[in-house]
């Protein structure tokens, strides 16, 4: 239901359209699937392939929608944690799936390194590699989590059907968009909703208990550090996070942590 109240109120409205998410996620978190409820369906994330049952038997039992009210797929990034299920929910839905263009540079570069280092990590390789490890092994309470490799985008980019670039809206859904949000992986995105103050960020943050964000590490500080100034900038009054319980605010964002 939409609120209108008057400007000279001291009161502010929720948001300017009812919002449209729900979360679908295992009882153990570990990564969260979300479904924007509209006249036709958006599945974000699909997760592991559990995730997208579940996805399906909520639809149809708590929304009395079908699978093929489904029409956009959207991947915030190729973690495998977060794009396992793609594949089954495309065969089960015929949505297609988009994901940020940047993951086509990803593929090419991860192609070439491939290419490059098939005989194997070695010298100046393995110190890369644990400097890496240690980095992404800073923080206590997220070792499930850990990226000790960098994702597959030469085989998770086959899953993907639509390129989304920066600024554009979603197809057929011109009120959610995309914002690339490079930095905890270069072709990271975000998803907004300017008119219900809505933001999902795939693990660009996450959650801690206690209504914490924290900012995900990743390879490039300085991008992440433009990220989030883009971010810091929006109204949002629902985050959703790739991992971790949603934060519903007046300010989502103030307490954000690196």
């Amino acid at each position: 239901m939409d609120i209108a109240i008057e400007n000279e109120s001291p009161f502010q409205p929720v948001a300017q359209r009812p919002r449209h998410v729900h979360v679908i996620t295992d009882r153990f978190s570990m990564a969260n699937t979300y479904l924007i409820n509209e006249e036709r369906l958006i599945v974000v994330d699909p997760g592991s392939v559990l995730n997208a049952q579940l996805l399906l038997s909520y639809l149809l039992r708590f929304l009395h929608r079908k699978p093929q009210d489904i029409d956009l797929i959207v991947l915030t990034h190729l973690h495998p944690d977060h794009t396992a299920g793609a594949d089954a929910l495309r065969k089960s839905t015929g949505a297609p799936v988009a994901a940020c263009n940047a993951a086509q540079h990803s593929a090419r570069a991860a192609a070439a390194g491939s290419r490059a280092d098939r005989g194997g990590i070695g010298g100046a390789g393995v110190s890369q590699f644990v400097g890496h490890m240690f980095s992404q092994a800073r923080l206590p309470g997220v070792l499930h989590h850990l990226d000790l490799f960098a994702p597959a985008y030469e085989r998770q980019s086959q899953l993907v059907d639509i390129w989304l670039e920066d600024v554009s809206g979603l197809p057929n859904h011109l009120d959610w968009r995309v914002i690339a949000s490079p930095g905890h992986t270069p072709e990271s995105l975000c998803l907004y909703n300017p008119f219900s103050y809505e933001l999902l960020c795939g693990d660009t943050l996450i959650t801690l208990d206690g209504g914490t964000a924290l900012v995900r590490g990743g390879a490039n500080r300085r991008q992440l550090q433009h990220t989030m100034q883009t971010l810091e900038s929006l109204k949002v009054y629902y985050l959703y996070p790739g991992n971790g319980r949603p934060i519903l605010s007046m300010r989502a964002l103030a307490r954000v942590e690196w």
